[in-house]
């Protein structure tokens, strides 16, 4: 019962402000927590206590570690994926109807960019 309760923690130095969903937050440090067995992740600032909830999807094991993965349109960041330990499963986040919208307006330019942040 007791690893029911169980959560995976990361924390990161984000140096840009980005969107988790349609929710803004602030460069920062963070914290991004998830429960075993949820796809409920929680992104913490632990600066000014902003957080932000997501239901992001299991994916298969990471083959890289420890990283938060970000899509870049332009100025805006949207974090899209977070990777735990080295063999765990990653966890990936839909794009919001914003991101949608800048994706289908960068399609012709393919200007999008995956921004890598490692977590510890």
């Amino acid at each position: 019962a007791a690893g029911a309760h169980a959560q995976s923690t990361a924390r990161a130095n984000v140096p840009f402000a980005f969107k988790v969903g349609a929710k803004e937050m602030p460069a920062g440090t963070y914290t991004v927590q998830s429960k075993v067995g949820s796809d409920i992740i929680m992104v913490h600032n632990v600066q000014t206590g902003i957080s932000a909830l997501a239901l992001g999807r299991r994916d298969s094991a990471a083959k890289k570690t420890d990283k938060l993965i970000f899509h870049r349109y332009g100025s805006q960041y949207f974090l899209s994926a977070i990777l735990g330990s080295k063999g765990s499963q990653a966890v990936v986040l839909p794009a919001g109807s914003q991101e949608r919208e800048l994706q289908i307006a960068h399609a012709p330019a393919k200007s999008a960019n995956n921004v890598e942040i490692a977590s510890n």
